[in-house]
């Protein structure tokens, strides 16, 4: 028989990672925070009390685990820039590009505007975003909206800009 914990850990260590590595863009302090996120999950496992899914609950985890550690960074000074991760070799110069634009785009968004986009692309329903960021969800559909808009003007500047 297999160990629930075990299971849990098994079928979301990569969504979770993804989250947070997009979250943070820095490989090291993604997997670290990972780390974290289910050590917490695994010590409140017992509290759990069925209000969501095990999967919306995790990323509650991961994101209240990732606002904790930037808050601390931040009053110690110490933020770490990103990793600068490289494009498959198969890329063109043209896609490299635009991953790059992308990429910095992304970080010019605010803590709520990357969450926001980051939990949807991981396929989070409105309600569970909602459960999630402590939003309603008419707050989560705005903000989504506004997100992209944001993300958009971003991304059109760094484009004119060359970057």
């Amino acid at each position: 028989m297999t160990d629930p914990l075990e299971e849990l850990y098994q079928a979301y260590k990569e969504p979770i990672f993804r989250y947070l590595n997009n979250m943070c863009r820095n490989r090291s302090i993604a997997e670290e925070l990972t780390h974290d996120t289910f050590i917490k999950a695994f010590k409140g496992y017992a509290r759990f009390r069925g209000e969501s899914s095990l999967k919306t609950w995790l990323f509650k985890i991961a994101r209240n685990t990732y606002i904790n550690e930037a808050m601390r960074l931040a009053r110690q000074n110490e933020i770490p820039y990103p990793e600068s991760g490289e494009p498959p070799a198969s890329d063109t110069t043209h896609n490299m590009d635009v991953v790059i634009i992308v990429k910095q785009t992304f970080q010019r968004l605010s803590e709520k505007e990357r969450s926001l986009l980051a939990l949807r692309d991981q396929g989070f329903s409105i309600n569970d975003m909602a459960y999630i960021l402590n939003q309603t969800e008419g707050n989560i559909k705005v903000g989504i909206y506004r997100a992209k808009k944001k993300f958009m003007e971003y991304y059109l500047e760094g484009e004119a800009e060359g970057r």
